[in-house]
């Protein structure tokens, strides 16, 4: 397979500006990144479709590593080849791995200031208010009922007391029951 190159391809700078971009609000994991990139790449800019987040998904999600840098790398090479993965790669990583440095050197150079303990836990307050507004929409758009919303909902709780493996197939097995409840009506 290889890159899509059109005439609109964006130029590698472009490319790196708006990963730099994505990679500052990438909170929350694959599903949240996803969508980000669809919305950043596919819906705003028309660089890829849809199918091609989906191909990087396909491809990479059986590799070991992180899954996001893997589908970022694939979508830089879609856009600008060997160059534009290197680079898509590097600007996506970047703001995550400033903060981490900034972080770490503040709690190493002072581990009792009160301002540095409150803003790492202003920093893990806004995580979880992004992750919380991202599982959100992850409901409304793939549990349209209340059916469903029942279902992650009780997942939700249960997974709070049980192991996360034990949850997904309880769900699962829900998830089938509710299809042969269906297929009989």
């Amino acid at each position: 397979m290889m890159p899509a190159i059109s005439s609109d391809r964006p130029r590698l700078t472009t490319l790196a500006w708006a990963l730099l971009r994505i990679g500052a609000v990438a909170f929350g994991g694959l599903g949240a990144t996803l969508s980000l990139l669809e919305r950043d790449l596919v819906k705003a800019r028309g660089w890829l479709q849809s199918s091609d987040i989906a191909g990087a998904l396909a491809y990479t999600k059986p590799l070991p590593g992180s899954t996001v840098v893997q589908v970022v790398t694939f979508l830089g090479w879609r856009i600008g080849g060997w160059a534009g993965a290197i680079l898509a790669t590097i600007a996506f990583l970047l703001p995550a791995f400033m903060i981490m440095t900034v972080a770490a050197a503040a709690l190493f150079a002072l581990p009792d200031a009160a301002w540095v303990r409150g803003a790492l836990t202003g920093l893990q307050v806004a995580v979880v208010g992004i992750l919380a507004a991202a599982s959100w929409r992850l409901v409304r758009s793939e549990a349209p009922s209340s059916i469903l919303s029942a279902v992650v909902l009780g997942a939700f709780v249960a997974g709070l007391f049980a192991n996360a493996a034990v949850v997904v197939a309880a769900a699962g097995v829900i998830g089938i029951g509710m299809a042969w409840v269906k297929a009989d009506d």
